[in-house]
């Protein structure tokens, strides 16, 4: 049977969804927050589940079963259940994340038509604090919103282009409500970002919360000048306190650039994650 779930069934789906994706704790809370999320239930038993972020014509699919034998025949069905919400909806385009050495969602999603995107390394670094690089950290204000936002998208630009990620300057793109809404939850979040200065000109910020750096960029008008080193290195130190096991990061993996910068700083792949697409015409 499928239904909508309950806030009961919670922790089950969390289980799920953990069971071989190593989950950032952002989005785990994201998931637990989520507005609509089916479950695939049988004699009582939570068999599989899918939750769906829906944002305008657009949809962050992700998709959890109890054991790879489920994969095919539970997500089968609970496909048929999300295509009506995508009907209703009017959802155009799907992306979706799944492990990467995981044949069965490979198959799974090559059957209802996903294609490849690109890959993902999830990495970890679980050695001793640095000494205090030589560099001017200040914690961002609401003052620092356009130089960062401009700045930051600017740095991404040339990734997101070779990645088909679009828009690939999102600062240019981006409306006047997208900007406002994303401007709250920088602000919200200000407490873990950090922003880097040479004078009065910012040359790069990060952002780590619960030991996962969510953002690190160099303005590219100072990138090749050691900079990203120091900005990694600081912003490993605070993860660091906020939990001295370890702390995380995502990368793309065509992005041979910050790779080497992670490696040599000490970080490892820990699991490599396909991202798939369906454009619905």
């Amino acid at each position: 049977m499928i239904r909508d779930y309950k806030q009961t069934d919670i922790d089950e789906i969390v289980r799920i969804y953990t069971l071989e994706y190593k989950a950032m704790p952002e989005e785990i809370e994201v998931l637990k927050s989520a507005s609509k999320i089916l479950v695939y239930e049988e004699n009582d038993i939570i068999q599989g589940f899918s939750h769906m972020g829906i944002n305008g014509g657009s949809c962050y699919l992700e998709m959890g079963a109890a054991s790879n034998e489920l994969i095919m025949p539970v997500g089968l069905l609970l496909w048929d259940d999300m295509k009506k919400v995508f009907s209703e909806k009017s959802i155009n385009f799907i992306k979706t994340f799944h492990v990467k050495d995981n044949l069965e969602w490979q198959q799974f999603f090559k059957r209802i038509g996903f294609e490849y995107w690109n890959s993902v390394y999830r990495l970890s670094y679980e050695g001793l604090k640095f000494d205090e690089p030589d560099i001017c950290a200040v914690k961002y204000e609401d003052k620092h919103y356009e130089d960062k936002i401009r700045l930051e998208s600017e740095a991404f630009a040339v990734l997101r282009e070779q990645n088909e990620i679009q828009p690939y300057n999102w600062y240019l793109s981006a409306s006047k409500e997208a900007l406002e809404d994303n401007r709250k939850r920088t602000y919200e979040n200000r407490e873990y970002i950090y922003l880097f200065f040479e004078g009065n000109e910012m040359i790069g910020a990060s952002m780590v919360k619960n030991a996962e750096i969510d953002l690190l960029f160099v303005n590219i008008k100072y990138q090749g000048k050691g900079y990203g080193r120091k900005i990694l290195e600081f912003t490993v130190n605070r993860g660091l306190e906020q939990n001295a096991a370890a702390v995380n990061l995502n990368a793309l993996a065509n992005n041979d650039k910050a790779l080497k910068l992670y490696n040599n700083t000490g970080f490892q792949v820990v699991q490599a994650q396909d991202c798939r697409k369906l454009i619905i015409n």
